[in-house]
């Protein structure tokens, strides 16, 4: 009865461990530059994921230009199928060293985005990357 419960024990645990290193590859946190540059207003950049750092106002109190922060996208779906497979094929023991591997990975590359606006404060003149 002892060694049922230890195995089952053992197989429920080992089956809430799986997957963490797939859905940490597949995780896109941050947002491409080409995306920032699309952007024509200070309210699609903060919605496709930058955050205002600092500011300078003109004469009239307006925005006159803005500094944002950015980070570039990091999820993979080709590696985060790597760790699928990896993770079927050793029957759950890829996660002791995909789940730490992951956890370092991901290392945030971020970017500075120098915005100048037109007169009216919101809309955007002139866009530069600081990478």
């Amino acid at each position: 009865m002892f060694i049922m419960i230890r195995k089952l024990l053992i197989i429920l645990l080992s089956m809430s461990l799986t997957a963490c290193s797939v859905v940490m590859a597949a995780k896109g946190n941050g947002v491409n530059p080409k995306d920032l540059g699309n952007c024509k207003t200070r309210s699609c950049l903060i919605a496709a994921g930058a955050i205002p750092i600092d500011h300078t106002k003109g004469k009239k109190g307006r925005l006159s230009s803005e500094n944002f922060r950015a980070t570039m996208p990091t999820g993979s779906a080709a590696r985060a199928a790597m760790h699928g497979l990896l993770d079927v094929g050793t029957l759950g023991l890829w996660e002791v060293a995909g789940t730490p591997i992951e956890a370092v990975k991901g290392k945030k590359t971020g970017y500075v985005v120098a915005v100048k606006y037109d007169e009216d404060g919101s809309t955007i003149k002139h866009m530069s990357f600081h990478f």
